[in-house]
């Protein structure tokens, strides 16, 4: 007996030997038990999923002569399934419509229905890749196709269903066949090899019913072949070794090299697999198919006939290393790989950058982490430490990290910045004995007064480098001026080095007099030197700067006491009144107060944008207020069905709410003279002309 290839041996002779079709199967069946019978039928399906088996397994249902009518379940014996299953019945026709596809060979079908079935019951025409009919042939169908004689039924069998016109679609029943599951051809595999008195392990019988893409045609085809080779027991080992593909040994191996960040190594790799001859292609789908399991395994999921293998044979390695996004990073990287080597240079180029670029893959940060790192910069920065004078510290003095994932380290540095002596005896005794380390802090004093307001002075941390106990020897400290001169003064120092500015009268111009022995016996001016009223108000400036320094610090201990304080209503309340239906009334503020009360638990970053917002308004159900930062009033209208939900619960009633951006005018305060510049004035005599405070 000839040798007959495991598609065509193993083709279904019976509804119930279809796999993974049973809705069409058993339909067809109660058709035929029904007598409901129709004319045309149109089958479509991916190929390889069993229409042509089907619509023969329908015509024996048709012509069985074990019955007297159609029978759903055709016996096999009688000479009119015999002859259909050999494909020598003289009443069934298969037609190819690739072969068949002018409208004269419609004409041909056209002449032959006209005449009755000879020894069967129908006379059926199954034609196959009916799509490929030419439109001409097509509408030479219609009417045939729309109203046949009653011993003729039309089975259209197609891969393409988007070819057949609307009006073939029309006159048919049409049933959709569906791709077979893995696990379903892994049976029908496992049953072959029974069959065969072959050995097959689970695992390479798991690769050709993946390989067949859900075809039971494809993937007898592809058993077949390794049967070939396999001399009566199939293993993985051997598919890989013959089919030249990467094994799940060789694609950890070269994947924990690339999470490792070894490059070199991984691309030695590479070359030593495209020198054994797998081609680039072979190796970007094995590649691609490793790194779909791995997302799978990631995202939970242990399914054996999904990945194609048992999960513990994956690399732990890699996917301890990396995360669930990194994961879909490389996967998309060699998504975008094959389809870029079609117009390459050269594939190999394009195969050895792609695992470069995933050797580094570790580094990625994915744009959802970057987002939450600015939403913990954000939330940090919102509760940061507050300077002495009232402003935020300086940024300056600590730079924060590029990782916002360690907060608590950011707090600590943000902790000791504005850290600064409440002492005047502390200040004195921070001065600086070496010229390097006075240079030093004079200079870093200048940068930091230059971008102050006119309040800044001595006093402001943010003018000032950050001190602890531990620094004092390390950093030294600016002290203020008029300390200096108090010491300076006991101490008999010159506070001018270079004996000042000279007394008006006592010029060379005016008294053409040789003052070359000044130094010796003036240490300095005598305008320059302060008097005891600038001294005194000198005590009494700093006395002021140290209790509003004070009462700054009691302002914000106050602050934090209460909640009811964050979240006052008074500074919200406009003295509208919402009215419900019902009789239910409150008022604007007390709208906000209860608001933000409950999403400070919910949602703290949403209360907090709310606490920007000015008064509140109400008119009829709707709920209006402003925001001057433009930033927080996109967030409020990203979350306000959110806050409708809950107005809608607070008001008794749905409420509708809005908020509006309206830009804060700010007005420009005239500057005041620091310190240190009032005093450079009253040693040089001189004025400020212009320039940048």
């Amino acid at each position: 007996m000839a040798y007959e290839v495991t598609a065509t041996r193993r083709r279904p002779q019976r509804f119930e030997d279809l796999a993974g079709q049973e809705f069409v199967a058993e339909t067809l069946k109660n058709s035929i038990k029904s007598s409901q019978i129709a004319h045309a039928y149109l089958f479509a399906g991916p190929r390889g999923c069993g229409k042509t088996s089907t619509a023969r397994i329908l015509a024996k249902a048709l012509n069985c002569q074990a019955t007297d009518g159609p029978n759903p379940e055709p016996c096999g014996k009688c000479d009119s399934c015999r002859a259909i299953t050999a494909s020598s019945s003289l009443d069934v026709f298969e037609i190819d419509g690739a072969s068949n596809t002018s409208v004269n060979d419609v004409r041909q079908i056209k002449d032959e229905v006209m005449y009755p079935a000879a020894s069967a019951r129908y006379k059926i025409y199954i034609i196959d890749e009916v799509h490929m009919l030419s439109n001409s042939a097509f509408n030479a169908l219609l009417k045939t196709i729309e109203e046949p004689p009653s011993h003729v039924i039309f089975i259209f069998a197609t891969t393409e269903l988007q070819k057949v016109p609307a009006t073939i679609k029309s006159r048919c029943q049409q049933y959709n066949f569906r791709l077979v599951s893995i696990d379903k051809i892994k049976e029908l595999l496992e049953d072959a090899c029974i069959e065969l008195n072959i050995q097959a392990d689970s695992e390479s019988l798991y690769w050709i019913a993946k390989e067949s893409g859900g075809s039971v045609r494809d993937s007898y085809t592809l058993f077949d072949q390794v049967v070939a080779f396999s001399d009566g027991k199939i293993t993985y080992q051997k598919i890989r070794d013959k089919l030249g593909i990467l094994g799940i040994e060789r694609l950890n191996e070269l994947f924990e090299k690339a999470v490792e960040k070894k490059t070199e190594e991984t691309l030695n790799i590479l070359d030593s697999l495209l020198q054994s001859g797998i081609s680039v292609e072979q190796i970007i789908s094995n590649s691609t198919e490793y790194l779909r399991s791995l997302m799978l395994i990631k995202s939970g999921v242990t399914k054996e006939s999904l990945l194609g293998k048992s999960p513990e044979r994956f690399s732990q390695t890699v996917l301890e290393s990396w995360s669930g996004v990194q994961i879909e990073r490389a996967l998309s990287l060699f998504l975008q790989l094959y389809r870029d080597i079609r117009y390459s240079l050269s594939p190999r180029y394009e195969l050895e950058l792609a695992f470069s670029k995933t050797c580094w893959l570790s580094e990625y940060v994915s744009p959802s982490e970057v987002k939450i790192a600015i939403e913990k910069a954000s939330a940090l920065l919102a509760k940061a430490p507050v300077s002495q004078s009232g402003s935020l510290s300086d940024t300056n003095s600590v730079r924060p990290s590029a990782d916002f994932s360690s907060a608590s380290q950011i707090n600590e540095n943000s902790s000791n910045i504005g850290s600064y002596s409440d002492t005047k005896g502390a200040f004195a005794g921070n001065i600086s004995q070496s010229n390097n380390e006075s240079s030093s802090t004079d200079s870093l004093a200048r940068d930091n007064s230059a971008g102050e307001s006119s309040s800044a002075s001595p006093f402001n941390a943010s003018s000032s480098p950050a001190h602890s106990e531990n620094q004092e020897n390390d950093q030294d400290g600016e002290m203020p001026h008029f300390a200096l001169f108090d010491r300076l003064k006991k101490e008999n120092q010159n506070p001018f080095p270079k004996g000042g500015a000279l007394p008006p009268e006592k010029t060379a111009a005016a008294t053409n007099t040789d003052f070359s022995d000044y130094d010796s016996e003036y240490s300095y001016a005598p305008d320059d030197y302060p008097d005891e009223e600038s001294e005194e108000s000198q005590d009494e400036l700093y006395e002021e700067r140290i209790n509003e320094q004070v009462r700054e610090e009691s302002t914000e201990e106050n602050a934090g006491q209460s909640s009811n304080q964050i979240y006052s209503e008074d500074s919200h309340e406009s003295g509208d009144i919402l009215q419900s239906p019902d009789g239910f009334s409150i008022s604007a503020g007390k709208i906000f107060g209860t608001l933000a009360a409950e999403l400070s638990v919910q949602n703290p970053m949403l209360a907090s944008a709310l606490m920007k917002t000015k008064k509140w308004h109400v008119s009829a159900n709707t709920v209006q207020t402003s925001i001057n930062t433009e930033y927080q009033k996109n967030y409020i209208e990203q979350n306000s069905q959110e806050i409708k939900q809950m107005l809608a619960v607070i008001c008794k009633m749905p409420v509708d709410f809005k908020i509006i951006y309206e830009e804060e005018k700010i007005e420009k305060k005239q500057e005041e003279l620091p310190v240190q510049v009032k005093l450079l004035c009253t040693a040089f005599k001189g004025t400020v002309t212009g320039g940048k405070l």
